[in-house]
């Protein structure tokens, strides 16, 4: 089973697990059925190299913790004599970060075939790895008979939903970093969805994009030739924050305070979330809306002195009736710290996978499936 295990570790420590309980129906719906699991996934960007820091052991440990039963770590999934030796256990194991050799990120089918001697199925249950044309996510269905895992097919289903008939009015929120990845959802969410709520360091490009004043907030210069474009920053669906909160440090001890949108940033200062009166005007759109999607938080939310905008919206939503979807491992993380995931409609494990299925293009680990079946 293709598992996602890419989870947020501190010393040796897993400080959210939502991803690997999200395995927990499918694992145990084989178990009860007799079968013999075997699991690979990876933590991380190795690079194809070993990096003890980047090890599944913890993740195995805390899975065996989960499920009540033990779990057999491997270290080398390549090794004839362990695989001779555990290739017919019923014990369940657990394969050493799939990352750590370089063939799996060039979806070597030789190194597909090898890994495929261990099982007799494939089952596809890692969602936010599906974007990637992977060995062990693509080339390995062409040697075993190949299905998706009882998460995956939920992800398709809510994705679905709203990608061919949400419930008007459709309301997007998009946050985070990384607006290079986001900004063909936006363009696609400007088409299709009623209102776009902007929020994080998203806004903060833009904000840059057009003169305003961003002290030592990140924004990413390469996207200003897509932000020029067409009508973008004039479509009255797009929704900027209105005020910001502004700290001089990322400490979480950090003073802050409200400044209107366009007011002066120091150079040494930081946008940090959505202000107030955002806060209220994100809200009253909202109060209405049939289908949400959101994606990316809309502030410095890991820090708690900075969340004040990600909680009141995740607040709001809990209580709305409405089709309601978050997603991105940055957001589910922040808002299952906080307590806050109770509500939604679909709690999605992938963050690019969804950003890319939602934008309209074929993501390469369904398309396999599907040649399958």
């Amino acid at each position: 089973m293709r598992a996602d295990c890419d989870v947020a570790i501190r010393q040796g420590r897993i400080t959210d697990d939502f991803r690997i309980r999200a395995l927990l129906p499918t694992l145990r719906f084989i178990l009860r059925r007799g079968g013999f699991v075997r699991i690979v996934s990876y933590l991380g960007r190795p690079g194809g190299r070993v990096h003890e820091e980047l090890s599944m052991r913890p993740i195995a440990r805390r899975l065996a913790q989960l499920l009540n039963r033990k779990v057999v770590f491997i270290a080398n999934p390549f090794d004839s004599a362990v695989r001779r030796r555990l290739r017919d256990t019923n014990q369940i194991l657990f394969f050493e970060n799939i990352r750590f050799w370089p063939e799996e990120e060039k979806n070597d089918p030789k190194f597909a075939r090898a890994f495929a001697q261990w099982g007799d199925i494939f089952v596809n249950e890692a969602f936010a790895n599906t974007h990637r044309a992977h060995a062990l996510v693509v080339a390995i269905t062409r040697f075993l008979p190949s299905f998706a895992g009882l998460q995956l097919m939920r992800e398709i289903e809510a994705l679905a939903h709203i990608h061919r008939n949400p419930k008007r009015p459709f309301v997007a929120i998009v946050g985070g970093a990384k607006i290079e990845t986001k900004l063909p959802l936006i363009w696609k969410f400007l088409h299709e969805a009623d209102h776009v709520l902007i929020g994080g360091a998203l806004a903060n490009t833009i904000f840059a994009y057009q003169k305003k004043d961003v002290g030592a907030s990140v924004i990413d210069h390469h996207v200003y030739a897509a932000l020029g474009k067409g009508k973008f920053l004039k479509n009255k669906k797009l929704i900027l924050p209105s005020d910001l909160v502004i700290a001089p440090s990322l400490h979480a001890d950090a003073p802050i305070h409200v400044i209107a949108t366009g007011q002066p940033v120091n150079q040494d200062e930081y946008i940090v979330d959505i202000g107030p009166k955002s806060q209220k005007q994100f809200t009253a759109i909202l109060k209405d809306a049939k289908t949400v999607v959101w994606n990316g938080p809309l502030g410095l939310a890991e820090i708690r002195q900075f969340a004040g905008g990600t909680k009141t919206i995740a607040h709001f939503l809990r209580t709305l009736k409405a089709f309601k979807m978050v997603g991105g491992g940055d957001t589910v993380a922040i808002l299952n710290r906080y307590n806050l995931l109770k509500g939604f409609s679909h709690v999605s494990t992938g963050g690019g996978a969804m950003l890319e299925y939602l934008a309209g293009k074929k993501l390469p680990g369904i398309e396999a499936l599907k040649r399958r079946n």
